[in-house]
């Protein structure tokens, strides 16, 4: 049995990715499954993948050096880096010190073929990234820069002033510091929202309290004080309600009292991905017994029957189409986009002018040691040419492990390879379960699933992929046929 340890972590509050809890859940259902023991967890909250200044990520690749694990599990590639670079140079360290990535998610092969399937997730991961950072605007980062509020729903305890400055609001703050105050004093979640709830008190959105609303006001680091837009953090940027010393200690109650869920016996592809189209909540894979006791299994809305109208939908009606879908989103132009921007990056990496100047510098300090040398042999001022030969020779070594990291960094990936790969991928068997789940996790950020259609996202991208039109009947009239049956006794929760 290897050690292993999970890094987990999630860039801002975004609702579309994966919670912290959720991504160490399905590393430890990978680890019991392949014989990993889990002999730690370093966990970055909030923190950008775009950079490696994440202090636990800094911390564990500093303790690969003592040899106590071997593998680095993570729920997915981007949440150890979405920059290239940074990953191939932290990953040869790694690989220095015998410790490798392994995603729990991604159907990445331990051979060669895995090198090149694991090469194509991080250039897409950073492609996508690279588009989406295009479509910011100037206006919102400015906005940000000056610490305005940009849109979204302001968060209990702050209101905007006339020139859209977060401000304290006077009469909802101190609630704020109250539910945290209520939670360190070991009081629990049950009772704070059934007490705010009697008191008529409402969230920002006028409705009552309920779990979900009361984690949203007890995760928000905003109430730091800190400023926070996608991934610009600025603190001192808001008002202050909570310290951070009491901040902490919630946190650190919360986790205490967390619970996994109940593994579901089936695979659920879109679980984690798929939305609810009405209210937005997440739609769990869930699954049913009818009264001739056949099982059915099927996507239901979290807030479905009472606080949402959502119908259930089949798992093995909804996943092919979805699948279908992500096979045409790999056209042939797109897929000819994305080689080219592999060949821009190789391009770039060929000629990277730090590579450049680092040689350069290396020959020259060498000629200048082999003069050095040549004058101890002749015996000219042994004492003197020895200490600046000392010197070289230190400078030698430190260019050597300059054009070390660079060159780590430099990840080339064959045009020809990266092509046959999608194809691979677009042409993949239907039959084949992680085929199936390489597929979703390569294109697929969030699906927003509605009655009659479906909306989806790609990874890190604004595109937006929808059904045709006969698809989109051919929904229709599965519900239409299909309504939900009173007979159906749940009996499983979220995979």
């Amino acid at each position: 049995m290897k050690n292993a340890v999970i890094y987990a972590r999630y860039s801002s509050d975004k609702q579309n990715e994966m919670s912290i809890e959720g991504q160490i859940e399905e590393c430890k259902r990978y680890a019991a499954a392949n014989n990993l023991l889990i002999v730690h967890e370093y966990i970055d909250r909030a923190q950008s993948a775009k950079t490696d200044r994440r202090p636990e990520f800094l911390h564990m690749i500093a303790d690969s050096e003592f040899g106590n694990f071997e593998v680095i599990l993570v729920y997915q590639l981007d949440r150890f880096a979405r920059n290239k670079n940074d990953s191939g140079y932290y990953k040869k360290i790694l690989a220095d010190h015998g410790v490798r990535v392994v995603s729990a998610k991604e159907n990445i092969a331990a051979d060669s073929s895995g090198i090149i399937t694991e090469g194509m997730l991080e250039t897409i991961s950073q492609w996508f990234s690279a588009q989406l950072s295009e479509k910011v605007t100037r206006g919102m980062l400015q906005r940000a820069e000056q610490c305005k509020y940009n849109g979204s729903t302001i968060p209990m305890g702050y209101a905007v002033d006339d020139n859209d400055h977060f401000i304290l609001d006077e009469q909802r703050a101190p609630i704020v510091l109250e539910i945290y105050e209520r939670v360190a004093s070991g009081e629990t979640i049950q009772s704070i929202m059934d007490d705010l709830n009697d008191r008529g008190i409402k969230t920002q959105l006028g409705n009552p309290f309920k779990r979900g609303s009361l984690s949203t006001v007890l995760s928000n680091e905003m109430y730091k004080g800190i400023y926070i837009y996608d991934n610009i953090r600025i603190p001192g940027g808001v008002p202050r309600i909570i310290s951070d010393e009491l901040f902490d200690e919630v946190q650190e109650i919360r986790e205490n009292r967390k619970h996994g869920h109940r593994p579901a016996i089936e695979d659920y592809l879109l679980s984690g991905k798929l939305f609810c189209g009405h209210c937005k909540d997440p739609m769990d894979g869930v699954s049913g017994t009818s009264g001739t006791g056949k099982t059915y299994r099927y996507y239901k809305c979290l807030k479905s029957p009472k606080k949402c109208t959502k119908k259930n939908v089949r798992k093995d009606f909804l996943e092919p189409l979805i699948l279908d879908v992500c096979r045409q989103l790999l056209a042939d132009d797109v897929i000819d986009k994305i080689i080219k921007e592999v060949e821009i990056q190789n391009q770039k990496d060929l000629e990277s002018s730090a590579v450049i100047r680092l040689r350069e510098e290396i020959k020259e300090t060498e000629k200048k040691i082999e003069v050095l040398l040549d004058q101890l042999e002749t015996g000219i001022n042994s004492t003197s040419v020895a200490g600046r030969l000392k010197k070289r020779e230190g400078e030698l070594e430190e260019l050597n492990k300059q054009l070390q990291k660079e060159q780590a960094k430099q990840m080339k990936i064959d045009p020809g390879l990266a092509r046959n790969f999608f194809l691979s991928i677009r042409e993949g068997s239907r039959d084949d379960l992680e085929y199936q789940k390489l597929l979703v996790n390569l294109l697929i950020d969030r699906i927003y699933l509605y009655d009659d259609r479906f909306d989806i996202f790609l990874n890190n991208s604004d595109r937006k992929g929808k059904v045709s039109d006969y698809e989109a009947a051919d929904i229709e009239r599965y519900f239409d046929n299909n309504p939900d049956s009173s007979s159906i006794t749940l009996t499983s929760g979220t995979p």
